[in-house]
């Protein structure tokens, strides 16, 4: 049984610096996720009025080909002109990364999706947004770049979790868990190895590969414990901004194994990590919430071997 929840313990303490990496606050992820939702709705109604109010006065908005569009009265003009001679059709938005550069600014990265009524193609485009806050305490876009047209790269997506890059160590029980992420040689996966001591002197220790399923959509986790072991399985962000992964697979003996892992932030510094729908040889097991606190590296803490899985 510790074999997955070590695994799940491990995948906390990574999880950890999601729900807070890159010094990126639950305030920040609310500030920018309500403009890009205010952004698609005014733009599938094509509300110039709505999508104005939205940009700083002296904003300056950069298209893909490197026209620049200065002041929020040219922007709006620009979208009721693209209103009106572009075919008709939705908006969504997918963001790459949020992170502050200032106390009063943040930048957001991602990609906009068009979806025309016709049966023409969809558009993808990348973008960069500076978002900047007002006396009265709102948040207006100050900065919008176009960066290209197209499908994100693997590495693109990836990067919605590249706070799992680095080593981590944590200490449950009496049994220590480490592991260290890092990029593939191309960058397209994300890849670390992890090792558990428990309490009793029984070790072990595996590698987890992280990549982007195109055909589902969805992140894609590979785990291999070194004794034979696998487990493999699908991540999702929820709606409370949490993430899950829903594992299975066979342990080296052969027996079928499942669990779902939910990692949910609980202050600045630690996880909420629950498990749940836990599988073992066809028998069901009962579910365990434990909290994960965020610990800095110690000079006496080695890290887990460094040589990355190509």
């Amino acid at each position: 049984m510790w074999r997955v929840v070590a695994f799940g313990i491990a995948l906390g303490v990574l999880l950890i610096s999601g729900a807070q990496g890159e010094e990126k606050t639950l305030d920040e992820q609310a500030i920018v996720e309500k403009s890009v939702d205010a952004f698609a709705e005014a733009f599938n109604q094509q509300n110039v009025k709505a999508l104005a109010e939205l940009f700083t006065e002296e904003a300056e908005y950069v298209d893909s080909s490197g026209l620049v569009f200065h002041g929020r009265s040219v922007i709006a003009a620009e979208f009721a002109a693209a209103f009106s001679t572009r075919e008709q059709g939705t908006t969504s938005v997918e963001l790459v990364s949020i992170r502050p550069i200032a106390k009063d600014a943040i930048v957001e990265e991602g990609v906009s999706t068009f979806q025309p009524k016709g049966d023409g193609p969809e558009s993808h485009t990348r973008y960069v947004a500076i978002h900047v806050k007002q006396s009265d305490d709102s948040w207006l876009i100050a900065s919008v770049r176009e960066l290209e047209a197209g499908e994100m790269s693997h590495n693109a997506r990836l990067h919605a979790l590249s706070w799992l890059l680095g080593a981590w160590h944590e200490d449950v029980d009496g049994s220590v868990v480490r592991t260290e992420w890092k990029w593939s040689e191309n960058g397209s996966y994300l890849l670390s190895k992890f090792s558990v001591r428990q309490s009793t002197g029984e070790s072990w220790e595996g590698s987890h590969r992280i990549g982007w399923d195109a055909e589902r959509q969805q992140f894609r986790s590979w785990v291999f414990e070194a004794n034979g072991g696998v487990m493999e399985g699908w991540w999702r962000q929820n709606m409370d901004g949490s993430w899950s992964v829903a594992l299975s697979g066979v342990d080296a003996s052969g027996i079928r194994r499942a669990v779902l892992f939910t990692y949910e932030a609980d202050g600045p510094e630690a996880i909420r990590v629950s498990q749940s729908q836990r599988i073992v040889g066809g028998f069901s097991l009962p579910g365990s919430v434990h909290r994960i606190v965020k610990q800095p590296p110690t000079a006496n803490v080695s890290a887990v071997d460094s040589t990355a899985e190509k």
